[in-house]
């Protein structure tokens, strides 16, 4: 795999609101507040979303960049088990590790990206980086190197859906560059299962609608820091729309490429 060249050509300022997220100064008292913050967050609910993370004249090109890409993108139209890692063979039909689940959406992937576009900007940017790394509790975090998966955008339009499952990694980093006119919440459950206890009741009760999942309010410009390994979740279907919901993930390494 190539190592991906940093691209300077954009300051940080431009992209993120220092002021209120001062994510260059994290040793400051503002920076130690925000960690604080943001780890508290965490600890309750598996989740860290920002608003305002992103300067909205930023977002506005991200999303326009993102836009004039959407013709390019791969449609993802399948049924899953939330269990894909495992061995799910004789378990009975309606149990959560049988129950097929849809995930319908638009998929961009890091080679499809122009080197000097805006959303490789801001993933080779240290402070974000090292702002993910600080929150994880990381001695080290670094961009992936993957020429695929390094920087990936889910596009999702009408009736497209990413339904309940887990993450097979410690935490997946977003930012909302567009929301959907309807339609295409992040909802969660926080540690729903542990190591130790799968908890299939609680997850069928989800599945069935017994049990209400906390929704996440991710307007455009936020950041989202989602601890998903454990926390059940989905982004819910699209409904009408005349513009399309956009996420950005970056995926990181804890071993330099």
């Amino acid at each position: 795999m190539k190592t991906i060249k940093p691209v300077t050509s954009m300051l940080l300022a431009d992209f993120i609101d220092l002021h209120r997220y001062p994510i260059n100064s994290l040793n400051s008292d503002e920076g130690k507040s925000l960690i604080a913050k943001c780890h508290d967050m965490m600890s309750r609910d598996t989740i860290c979303v920002l608003p305002g993370f992103l300067k909205s004249k930023a977002v506005s090109c991200l999303a326009e960049e993102i836009s004039q890409l959407e013709s390019e993108a791969r449609k993802v139209d399948y049924q899953t088990t939330m269990y894909g890692w495992m061995d799910n063979a004789g378990y009975q039909p309606d149990h959560p590790r049988s129950i097929l689940l849809r995930r319908r959406c638009s998929v961009l992937t890091t080679e499809q990206l122009a080197i000097d576009g805006l959303c490789k900007r801001l993933y080779q940017m240290d402070e974000i980086t090292n702002f993910v790394r600080v929150l994880l509790g990381y001695d080290s975090l670094y961009c992936s190197a993957c020429p695929t998966i390094s920087v990936r955008l889910n596009i999702m339009h009408e009736n497209d859906e990413f339904s309940w499952h887990f993450d097979t990694n410690d935490g997946v980093v977003s930012f909302t560059t567009q929301n959907a006119d309807s339609g295409g919440i992040f909802e969660y459950a926080p540690l729903i299962r542990s190591e130790e206890n799968e908890n299939y009741d609680g997850v069928s009760q989800v599945l069935k609608g017994d049990r209400l999942p906390l929704q996440a309010d991710t307007p455009a410009g936020s950041f989202v820091l989602f601890l998903g390994r454990r926390s059940l979740h989905q982004v819910s279907s699209v409904g009408p729309t005349k513009k399309s919901r956009q996420s950005l993930l970056f995926s990181y390494d804890r071993k330099p490429n």
